[in-house]
């Protein structure tokens, strides 16, 4: 046997090399064998993580986008999509976190768009003009059905996609549908991506990019800048619309460090193999002890180094190592890759790098600290070094580290140069402990209240807002159920619908009346949710509840002002309405009468308008007072508006109804004092009977208020039952005023001329314009019907305008003609007289025409001058001051004081027809008339009788020493063509210029 020298000398024995090469080959193949299964696992992960990736994107993305049909299903018409939308959205939203935007685009324009804030540039966008959104917006339309639309940038920002739903109309056309528009649905997507990204992909290891298969409009949305043109694929479609993921590890490193280190321990092992083939061939007769000794210790270095590697790919864990002397600080491959970056950059070999490695990356608020508790342990190395400090990740975000070393003793048992450490990230650990600080902020801080129970429903834990509402501290109600707040107002069915709710849903909602410790109730909007915990099983309730005691208030005014008038509190019209119908089914059962009285004030807005809409209320309250008086238990006294009131009387027939209202007007006409003035005031009362008059509120209602029109026609202060004659007239009077609406446009209004006679000069002076209305289906309306009308629907300045402008247009066609003498006299309705611009206008006419005002002659009635003595004075004498004439119309009708007549400054006095006609028979008529003209001559005024119909009348008027006359006998009314030859065969050669 050779010696061990020789042995040792021969390195190259073939038995040695043969062991050698075949432990080589051994330890390839096992790595090899190695490295393929962390492979296949890998890939198998992979797939398992896009598909889980697939599964949660898809089912978000597809139930994100169900809000676009529930939009559609829940607004019943496409055109009134604009109406409940921002309601409809806004409680939808609470069920679909994920969704950005919810928006209505009719044609392609965005009309209206949920929540507005940070969505403002949607509204007006056009889809169908975006260079990006055109295509996609056409495909959508031409699929009908909701397409998935992007990943592309948003207008209002971000990355996103769109659920796009077009929405058809029925129509009668052959297609049978006509597009309306789209109902979109935006999410923004890397938000979303993020969340679903960081639930199955560990952080940090995958590199993933989301894009379109689309090839037309490829856009894509990725994690990182790295090139994955030969990563995995995977496939999957939303509606019409495929998507696919590419994904591959992020670093192998990992895998080439273990590669690397089996390799290693595989070299190691076949050397250890060919240095004991030379030691067995040295030993051979010593291998039997040595040979274990020598296993077992490869077999614990192999465990060691095993435990160790899985030690720090399982936690994650940097190890430091840093010399005193040389101020060196050496780490490992982990305590960088947990930084997002390669310990191969960094130089861990020169002296003084300790800023390089580790203050390089801590956070500048983290840095004085942190190497501060460095330095003070490596001055008194005992125990165990800890400090916490936030050190910057290559993203850019920062990582909360968990930093612990150890210095370690030399031979002496003293600590030496070298200490040893470990990094740790516990930023998960931190931001957990955030939440809970913040949790517990909000649980104490809350304006709500919240209580926590367990399993069982016992109370762990109340918050502040808890004791301020109910008035229960913590001791006194921690391990107690909630029912120690109950009302007694709930059954049991309440409270087991309650738990049947949360059973099925996990929650529940709703209003609920408690009661306080002083025992006051305690309306409350009331959440209960339960919490489970990873496996599905119940660990906690909780309540969170608000008291709605205000709200509750509010809602009481509210009911009340729906139903009563705040004014005189008595029921407005919805309440009466709701009762009249009751009334109405209780009369039709028992075969009764009621009746419904229409009641409104005469002249009521010359209260407000004199004394002050303060004194009106005041009037009204005392109305009201004094009409509940008349009513019995069963009667309802309504307040319909300003001061309409109506009376519902159950079991009434029209002679009970009859008397009530007699009683009424005599109660009303009782003085009022208001604002230190004592006012009387009267009223107008329509009656109408159910069922004659109406088998329903709206009919009786509108009968009633016919009456009372017809009331009031009758001179006021007066009731009237409603008849059908008066549906017939207010019929009529409906179909004249709608009709009168559009006269003027259509040339249904024409003017008519009188002319008019001069007694002591014998010949015409002048014509009166008439207004006249042609119907080509109604006829001939006779003014006297339709110029109230006009008056009442406030018509009459229009038409009043238009008959100034057409006299005075007729007028100066005679006078170019060269009659001009002639005077155009031209009515002023009372409404025309009032109107502040009336003198401006008639001006700018006359400056138009250019005429001379004093060939105009105005004619006033006695009434639109005494109802407002003091500004007709002023109006009157303007237009004197213009050289306009002025006549009083229908003189000795009305009510005048010969004080203000004597004030007017007028011209001329026209005598009434009523007067003329009987003026041959009747000595009163003669009375009057003489009267009149000699009054009209003290005054120095002229006189003109109309009515005029015989010689026998124009003789006696010329004797009693009348000016003018005007009517038949002379002339009757013409058109301006007809009065034109009249004016040529009547007027004087010496009246032409």
């Amino acid at each position: 046997m050779k010696t061990l020298t020789e042995l040792l000398n021969n390195k190259f024995h073939p038995l040695a090399l043969s062991i050698l090469g075949l432990g080589l080959l051994l330890n390839a193949a096992f790595v090899y064998y190695l490295d393929s299964h962390r492979q296949q696992q890998q890939d198998v992960a992979l797939q398992q993580a896009a598909q889980a990736f697939f599964a949660q994107l898809q089912l978000r993305l597809e139930r994100n986008f169900t809000a676009a049909y529930a939009i559609a299903a829940g607004l019943k018409q496409p055109q009134e999509l604009t109406v409940d939308f921002n309601q409809y959205a806004a409680e939808l939203l609470q069920f679909y976190p994920d969704i950005h935007a919810i928006s209505l685009a009719p044609d392609g324009q965005v009309s209206a768009v949920f929540p507005l804030t940070g969505n403002e540039s949607l509204l007006g966008f056009d889809m169908f003009s975006h260079p990006q959104q055109a295509k996609e917006a056409r495909r959508a339309k031409e699929a009908k059905a909701l397409r998935v639309n992007g990943p592309f940038p948003l207008v209002q920002g971000g990355m996103g996609v769109i659920g796009r739903l077009p929405l058809y109309l029925p129509t009668p056309t052959p297609n049978g549908n006509e597009f309306w528009g789209f109902i979109n649905v935006t999410l923004q997507l890397e938000p979303l991506l993020n969340d679903i990204v960081s639930e199955f992909f560990p952080p940090n290891q995958y590199h993933y990019r989301l894009m379109r298969a689309e090839q037309d409009q490829l856009q894509q949305i990725s994690n990182s800048g790295a090139v994955l043109d030969h990563a995995p694929e995977f496939i999957f479609s939303l509606p019409h619309n495929p998507w696919m993921l590419q994904l591959s590890h992020r670093s192998r490193w990992y895998h080439h460090s273990a590669l690397w280190l089996e390799m290693s321990l595989g070299i190691i092992s076949s050397l250890m193999l060919y240095s004991f083939a030379l030691l067995f061939l040295l030993l051979r007769s010593q291998r039997g002890k040595l040979t274990v000794q020598v296993a077992e210790r490869t077999s614990e270095l192999n465990q060691a180094l095993k435990r160790y590697h899985s030690f720090i790919k399982a936690t994650n864990t940097g190890s430091w190592e840093y010399h005193k002397k040389q101020n060196t600080l050496q780490c490992s491959p982990e305590y960088f890759s947990m930084l997002g970056r390669d310990s191969k950059d960094y130089d861990q070999t020169g002296q003084d790098n300790l800023a390089e490695v580790w203050l390089h990356f801590l956070h500048p608020d983290d840095k004085a600290n942190a190497s501060q508790a460095f330095l003070n342990y490596l001055a008194q190395p005992d125990g165990m070094y800890e400090v916490q400090f936030r050190m910057q990740h290559a993203n850019g975000s920062w990582l909360w580290i968990l930093s612990r070393g150890r210095t370690l003793l030399n031979e002496l048992g003293e600590p030496g140069d070298i200490t040893v450490g470990t990094h740790i990230d516990i930023t998960a650990q931190k931001q957990a402990e955030l939440k809970l600080q913040l949790l517990e902020q909000l649980f104490e801080q809350s304006s709500e209240g919240m209580l926590i129970t367990d399993p069982e429903q016992k109370i762990l834990s109340i918050n502040k807002a808890f004791s301020d509402i109910t008035g229960y501290q913590a001791d006194e109600v921690i391990g107690k159920k909630p029912s120690v707040l109950s009302s007694g107002k709930h059954d049991a069915s309440f409270y087991q619908s309650m738990q049947l709710s949360i059973q099925r849903h996990g929650y529940w909602q709703g209003e609920i009346w408690n009661r306080r410790k002083n025992g006051s109730m305690l309306p409350e909007w009331l959440t209960i949710t339960e919490i489970r915990d990873a496996r599905g099983q119940l660990t906690h309730y909780v309540a969170l509840f608000s008291d709605i005691t205000t709200y509750k208030d509010d809602q009481r005014k509210l009911d009340f002002l729906a139903h009563f008038d705040p004014l005189t509190q008595l029921p407005n019209r919805t309440l009466l309405l709701d009762r009249t119908e009751q009334a109405i089914q209780h009369a039709k059962k028992l075969k009764t009468q009621l009746a419904v009285l229409f009641i409104d004030l005469d002249r009521f807005k010359k209260i407000n308008d004199t004394l002050g809409h303060s004194a009106g209320d005041d009037v009204l309250v005392q109305v009201a007072q004094r009409l509940k008086k008349h009513c019995q238990s069963a009667d309802t006294l309504c307040r319909l508006s300003s001061d309409e009131f109506m009376l519902l009387l159950p079991d009434t027939n029209q002679d009970s109804a009859g008397r009530l209202a007699e009683k009424v007007l005599q109660q009303l006409l009782n003085p009022y004092f208001v604002a230190n003035e004592t006012l009387t005031l009267s009223a107008s009362i329509g009656i109408a009977i159910y069922p004659m008059d109406g088998q329903n509120f709206h009919e009786l209602y509108k009968h009633a208020d016919i009456a009372m029109f017809k009331a009031k026609e009758g001179g006021r202060n007066d009731y009237c039952f409603f008849t059908p004659d008066m549906q017939s007239q207010f019929n009529r009077s409906l179909q004249l005023e709608n009709a009168l609406r559009f006269a003027i446009e259509r040339n249904q209004l024409h003017l008519v001329y009188q002319p008019q006679y001069s007694l002591h000069q014998q010949q015409l002076t002048g014509f009166e314009a008439l207004l006249r209305w042609q119907h080509p289906e109604l006829g001939f309306i006779s003014p006297a019907e339709f110029i109230p009308l006009a008056e009442q629907a406030g018509m009459m300045q229009s038409i009043g305008e238009w008959v100034l402008i057409s006299a005075i247009q007729q007028q100066k066609l005679w006078h170019q003609a060269g009659f001009n003498s002639l005077v155009m006299a031209i009515n002023l309705s009372p409404i025309q007289f009032k109107q502040t611009d009336l003198l401006d206008i008639i001006q700018a006419h006359l400056q138009l025409a250019r005429l001379d005002p004093s060939s105009i002659e105005l004619e006033i009635t006695e009434s639109a001058m005494v109802e407002d003595a003091e500004q007709a004075i002023k109006t009157i004498q303007a237009m004197r001051q213009l050289g306009m004439r002025v006549a009083i119309d229908d003189f000795g009708t009305g009510y005048s004081s010969l004080s203000y007549l004597k004030r007017f400054k007028l011209n001329k006095l026209k005598i009434d027809q009523s007067f003329v006609r009987d003026l041959l028979t009747d000595k009163d008529d003669l009375a009057i008339v003489t009267a009149i003209i000699r009054m009209a001559q003290s005054l120095g005024l002229k006189t003109i009788a109309e009515g005029v119909e015989t010689a026998e009348h124009q003789q006696l008027l010329a004797t009693l020493g009348c000016d003018d006359i005007q009517g038949y006998h002379y002339g009757r009314p013409m058109l301006a063509e007809s009065a034109t030859d009249f004016l040529q065969q009547h007027l004087t050669p010496q009246a032409i210029p």
